[in-house]
C-alpha cells in the first residue's frame, strides 16, 4: 500500500504487525536513511538487525522470507534491513510477501528506482507491505531543512547563508547534518546558548573543497565532453583526488539529476528548461548550463538513470577490492559512461 512520511512516523509511534515489508525508494538518498531511521526506532531499543543487500537476495531469493520468519538465537526481537538497487531483489519480495508467515519486518531502501518499477508496483498493491517515495529536495527546501537542522543545533542561520550550504550540500541531507555539526562545534553553540553562522565560519569550514576539484571530472564524464575528460583526468592524478570520494561525490550528483530529469518530464526544450530552472535555483551546481542540458539529453530517461545508478553502485564495490589501486578502474569506467552520454546527447 502507498504511504507518506507521515504514516511512517505514525508507524514509529505505533508499528503495525500486520505489515511485512516497509519499501523506502527514491532519489532523496538521505531522505529514505532518516525515514528508515525514524521507524526503526519505533521497534524498541536493543532490537538486533540483520543486514542483507540485493545481490545476496538475487542469488538466492528465499533468504529474505526465511530471516522473515527465523527466531533470533535468544527470542529477542529483530528486524531485515536490506539495501538493494531494485529489480535484483524482485523475487526474494514476492517470496516474501506471500509466505505463510512473518514475524521479522523487513525495511527495504532501494534508492534506485522509481514507482514504474516491479518491485515499487508489488509493493504498492500489496496489503501486507508499505511503500514511501522520497524525492530530492529544492535548493528551497533544501534551505529550509538546513535552517531547521541548525535550529535544532542552536544555530540561527540567514536564508542566504542557507541556500549556500543547501548548495555545497547537493540536496543530501547527512551531508548537510554534517555540516551541521561541524558549525555547532565550531561556534560552541547549543539550543540553550544559540549562535549566529557567519560566512566566515561556513569558508572556513567547508568539507568540499575537495568536491570543487571533483565537479569538473564528474561534469566532463557525464556530460559526454570526450574532449574534456582526458584533461581532467590528467589533474585528478596530479592532484591526488581521492577515486572513491569522487564516486560518491558523483552519485549525489546523479541523484539531482534524476530529480531534475523526473521534474522536467517530457519537456522538448532541455535548453530552455534548463535555464529557466536555473533562473529559479532550482538547479544548482553539477557544471553549467550546457552541462545540465547534455547530461539530461543523455540520461533523463528512467531506464537510463537507473543503468548509470546501477553502474557507480557497482564500480564503487570493485573500487574497495581492487589491487593496488582503483585509480586505473575509476578512469576506464568514466571514460566509458562519458562515451555513452557522448553517443545519447
Amino acid at each position: 500500500m502507498k504511504a507518506d512520511a507521515a504514516a511512517i512516523r505514525a508507524l514509529a509511534r505505533k508499528p503495525r504487525p500486520d505489515i511485512r515489508l516497509y519499501l523506502i525508494f527514491g532519489t532523496d538518498d538521505g531522505g529514505n536513511a532518516a525515514l528508515a531511521g525514524e521507524l526503526i526506532a519505533g521497534f524498541g531499543k536493543g532490537i538486533e538487525r540483520t543486514d542483507l543487500d540485493g545481490s545476496q537476495l538475487s542469488r538466492d531469493p528465499s533468504l529474505l522470507p526465511a530471516e522473515a520468519a527465523s527466531m533470533s538465537l535468544f527470542g529477542d526481537k529483530r528486524y531485515i534491513r536490506v539495501t538493494t538497487s531494485g529489480e535484483e531483489s524482485l523475487a526474494a519480495v514476492e517470496a516474501l510477501l506471500a509466505a505463510d508467515k512473518a514475524i521479522n519486518p523487513v525495511v527495504m531502501l532501494a534508492s534506485g528506482i522509481s514507482e514504474k518499477s516491479r518491485i515499487a508496483k508489488l509493493a504498492l498493491a500489496a496489503p501486507n507491505a508499505m511503500a514511501v517515495q522520497t524525492k530530492l529536495p529544492g535548493p528551497e527546501d533544501m534551505a529550509r531543512i538546513v535552517a531547521e537542522l541548525g535550529r535544532e543545533a542552536g544555530l540561527t542561520i540567514e536564508p542566504d547563508l542557507a541556500h549556500v550550504i543547501a548548495g555545497f550540500t547537493a540536496a543530501d541531507r547527512r551531508l548537510a547534518a554534517q555540516e551541521i555539526e561541524k558549525l555547532s562545534l565550531y561556534l560552541d553553540a547549543s539550543p540553550q546558548d544559540p549562535k549566529a553562522v557567519t560566512r566566515e565560519a561556513i569558508t572556513a569550514l567547508r568539507a568540499d573543497a575537495e568536491d570543487d576539484a571533483m565537479q569538473p571530472i564528474i561534469s566532463a564524464a557525464l556530460s559526454g565532453d570526450l574532449r574534456r575528460l582526458p584533461e581532467e583526468l590528467k589533474r585528478m592524478r596530479e592532484q591526488a583526488v581521492s577515486e572513491v570520494g569522487l564516486v560518491i561525490v558523483m552519485q549525489r550528483q546523479v541523484m539531482q539529476l534524476a530529480a531534475a530529469a523526473q521534474r522536467m518530464g517530457s519537456v522538448r526544450d532541455i535548453g530552455g528548461w534548463v535555464a529557466q530552472e536555473m533562473r529559479s535555483r532550482r538547479l544548482w551546481g553539477g557544471g553549467s548550463a550546457q552541462d545540465w542540458t547534455r547530461q539530461l539529453r543523455a540520461w533523463g530517461r528512467p531506464q537510463h538513470m537507473a543503468r548509470l545508478i546501477e553502474r557507480l553502485l557497482t564500480l564503487q564495490q570493485a573500487m574497495m577490492r581492487a589491487t593496488p589501486g582503483p585509480a586505473l578502474l575509476l578512469e576506464q569506467e568514466l571514460l566509458e559512461i562519458a562515451r555513452v552520454a557522448a553517443r545519447a546527447s
